[in-house]
């Protein structure tokens, strides 16, 4: 995806959710929506099972989940285990929602629960309750009737580009993922796809994965960044590892371009610092919002008319920071 196009696109998708927004997203503690009239029933609840439950673009996600509930009128759930390399306990969280037979449910697989959600969707069909994966694809299932998901490769092709603009076309740089599969995999690949048939003076030396974890992200820069002094480029495919790439390129005062995915408010305060270069922001508010909207239509009886829904994204520096489109997204 070219950022041209991506900008363009994007406006789209603001504009669904600044309506999002207006109708009010101060929701309700641990995941329940202060829905006007919602009778709490299972027949008036929706569940999503998210990656996790306490980072700040879940956090996001969840604001448009619960805006969404108290504008339909239902009860929102929102759950996740407390970070995103625990599998097996998303899947008994999963297990815990479908046992109580709510209206519909929504699930953001983490990487550790690829192979076992299946099963789980099944029982979920069998149950006649719709599901709608959000955020993160699971390919190993058709019984969801809808993804709602950022253009991950994309978002991947957009960095390349970007950096490949910033460091003239030509140079080592290197890649930190927030895992091996789903997202962390698509936005990854993208990026080395785009350098490979754009930009063939462009070398990628290292690719590691930091697990979404900061400690260990930090610990992959640093082995990257002694590795590779010559070094141009830095691509962290989450908040988690751009971060811990700006930190340990900032404590080696090397001049060494950093472009990032997802935003946080370390994010920004590195972005105003001028120790990341820039971002590809996700709009986590309208995918939790539009995956709520979705649901609550489909246990109606209304079908998604597509299978897989793009939830846009902006590429954001600087010079865009303070832009009013930018801010609602970045919250």
């Amino acid at each position: 995806m070219k950022k041209q196009t991506l900008a363009a696109t994007a406006a789209l998708v603001l504009a669904a959710s600044l309506g999002a927004c207006s109708s009010g997203s101060d929701g309700a503690a641990s995941g329940e929506s202060a829905a006007p009239g919602g009778d709490g029933s299972a027949s008036g609840r929706i569940a999503l099972i998210a990656k996790a439950n306490s980072a700040e673009y879940w956090m996001r996600v969840k604001e448009g989940a619960m805006a969404a509930g108290k504008d339909l009128g239902i009860e929102v759930t929102f759950n996740g285990p407390d970070t995103e390399s625990e599998g097996d306990k998303q899947l008994n969280q999963l297990d815990s929602a479908i046992n109580d037979a709510p209206m519909a449910i929504g699930f953001a697989p983490q990487d550790g629960a690829q192979d076992g959600a299946p099963r789980l969707m099944d029982k979920a069909n069998e149950a006649g309750i719709p599901v709608i994966i959000f955020d993160t694809p699971l390919s190993s299932s058709d019984v969801p009737i809808a993804t709602v998901a950022s253009d991950n490769e994309g978002m991947g092709a957009e960095a390349a580009e970007q950096m490949a603009e910033m460091i003239g076309n030509k140079g080592k740089v290197a890649i930190i993922a927030h895992g091996e599969v789903g997202t962390a995999a698509a936005r990854r690949d993208g990026f080395k796809n785009w350098l490979a048939e754009n930009a063939p003076d462009v070398e990628v030396v290292d690719v590691q994965n930091g697990e979404s974890d900061p400690a260990k992200s930090r610990d992959k820069a640093q082995g990257i960044l002694q590795a590779h002094p010559d070094l141009v480029g830095f691509y962290g495919t989450d908040d988690d590892s751009t971060i811990a790439i700006a930190d340990e390129v900032a404590s080696k005062d090397m001049d060494v371009k950093i472009i990032g995915v997802d935003s946080s408010p370390d994010v920004i305060t590195l972005l105003k610092e001028g120790k990341i270069n820039g971002v590809i922001v996700q709009n986590p508010f309208g995918m939790g919002y539009k995956t709520v909207e979705l649901l609550y239509k489909a246990a109606q009886g209304e079908m998604p008319a597509e299978k897989n829904i793009v939830s846009e994204s902006l590429w954001v520096t600087q010079e865009n920071l303070e832009d009013p489109e930018v801010q609602q997204v970045i919250g």
